[in-house]
């Protein structure tokens, strides 16, 4: 997870969307779509840890509450899955990603970009 982002920073930093780079969010929106098309392909047995990935890169985009379904569907498949359990702790206790208190790092959908022209 820590690699996804793209930064050079300690992997906590990066796991908790503290740093001082800013996210490369391309990247992040690739590794999102990659997590998608193999839970497509997988079996439930092992469905957990990317329902978590895809809930994890949720919250750093913002959208707790979508991040809070994926938590929920991998622990709906695995009840035990500890990263599952933290992340949707995490959702719980209300923390935000720290990408997201900064409209300089924070994620922008193409609707928020300013139009050229």
């Amino acid at each position: 997870m820590a690699d996804i982002p793209g930064i050079n920073e300690p992997p906590h930093h990066v796991l908790f969307a503290q740093t001082q780079a800013p996210p490369q969010w391309s990247r992040i929106e690739w590794a999102q779509q990659l997590l998608l098309h193999a839970y497509t392909r997988t079996s439930p047995q092992h469905a957990a840890p990317i329902l978590t990935s895809i809930g994890y890169i949720n919250w750093w985009q913002g959208r707790g509450s979508k991040a809070h379904q994926f938590m929920q569907l991998a622990l709906d498949i695995d009840p035990a899955y500890r990263f599952a359990r933290l992340s949707d702790q995490l959702l719980g206790d209300g923390i935000i990603a720290g990408w997201n208190t900064n409209k300089e790092t924070a994620y922008k959908t193409h609707l928020d970009m300013p139009l050229l022209g």
